[in-house]
């Protein structure tokens, strides 16, 4: 398991996927780039082994758990030469726009993808704008819904939504308000995806491969936010519902068959995402919204998705998929 921490103490993933690697007859070790010898192909790492952290200097592996995000020239080097001859899991998707261009190359994909603009310059936005009328402005490499903007043309001027509160400016604060930071932004059209009562929600599609090396949904669930928001993230204060319960309470007749539509997207889009990237995913969550006319639209596709909730559920998904690409004949995790 590689991660950027020095003690695996502090990581609680490297209890659980120690724990699962010997149920399933597997040996995990602990790893940082520093203990990495690339001339001798060794790595000083640490092992859990009756309630201690024990040092030991290993061979490679067969496979290499990526829980880390490295960001130093001497890091990456060493992830780009272990990648080489080690099959990895956890490949990040890019940036936003990145992943909505990948995503349009699909023929049965496209058809979900929000209309979105990248924003440039000013023109850019206020031209989205004109033609949509309602807009999301975000960062293209935003985290846990910060900073995201709602902006909607009136009569007013521009009705503009930031954590719940609402505020009318004019062109000229508006372009200030949006500009204000060097961050590079994209805008998607407004997708209503609103239960009646007001509150927006979408829907967390949580998808790992097992042992087979096939995709499965490890869960679908449905956040909803509050009534003033605009997002439904879990740190923003939004709430989960059980998804069968969700759809009939708020779909009534219409429940069966919306969930057949949503249960069906989300057993295509793993092979059909994978099939648009040199190498393999391991692991996505798909943020989804559903508009009024039951069409499903992709907010966003994150590689790293949290699962605190099910950590223990998702770990065995995780060691066992390790395991799966170790099999020599299953070498589609390595880098191209």
């Amino acid at each position: 398991m590689l991660h950027n921490r020095k003690n695996p103490s502090l990581v609680s993933r490297a209890y659980l996927y120690s724990a699962i690697a010997i149920l399933e007859g597997a040996e995990l070790f602990y790893f940082t780039p520093r203990g990495v010898n690339l001339k001798n192909k060794t790595i000083d790492g640490l092992y859990y082994h009756q309630g201690k952290w024990l040092a030991k200097s290993f061979p490679y592996p067969d496979v290499i758990i990526n829980s880390a995000s490295f960001y130093l020239p001497w890091q990456k080097q060493i992830e780009r030469e272990l990648k080489k001859t080690i099959p990895f899991t956890s490949y990040p998707v890019g940036t936003k726009n990145y992943v909505y261009s990948k995503i349009l190359q699909s023929t049965e994909l496209k058809k979900h993808v929000i209309p979105y603009r990248v924003l440039h310059k000013k023109s850019d936005l206020l031209n989205f704008i004109k033609e949509h009328r309602e807009v999301i402005v975000k960062p293209l490499r935003g985290h846990h819904g910060n900073n995201v903007v709602k902006i909607a043309s009136s009569d007013q001027g521009y009705l503009v939504t930031k954590e719940q509160k609402t505020q009318v400016l004019d062109q000229a604060e508006l372009l200030e308000f949006i500009f204000k930071g060097s961050e590079k932004q994209l805008a998607q059209k407004y997708i209503p995806s609103r239960l009646p009562t007001g509150e927006p929600f979408d829907f967390r599609i949580h998808l790992q491969k097992n042992r087979n090396g096939q995709w499965t949904i490890t869960y679908i669930v449905p956040r909803i936010g509050n009534k003033n928001s605009v997002i439904t993230n879990l740190s923003r204060g939004s709430q989960m519902i059980k998804y069968d319960v969700f759809m009939s309470l708020y779909f009534g007749n219409r429940a069966e068959d919306l969930q057949k539509t949503i249960d069906g997207f989300a057993m295509r889009f793993g092979d059909l995402f994978d099939a648009l990237y040199l190498y393999k995913f391991d692991e996505l969550g798909v943020d989804v919204g559903l508009d009024e006319n039951g069409h499903i639209w992709i907010y966003e596709v994150n590689w790293r998705p949290g699962h605190v909730f099910i950590e223990v559920f998702t770990g065995f998904n995780t060691v066992n998929y390790a395991i799966f690409l170790a099999t020599p004949k299953n070498t589609f995790g390595k880098e191209e």
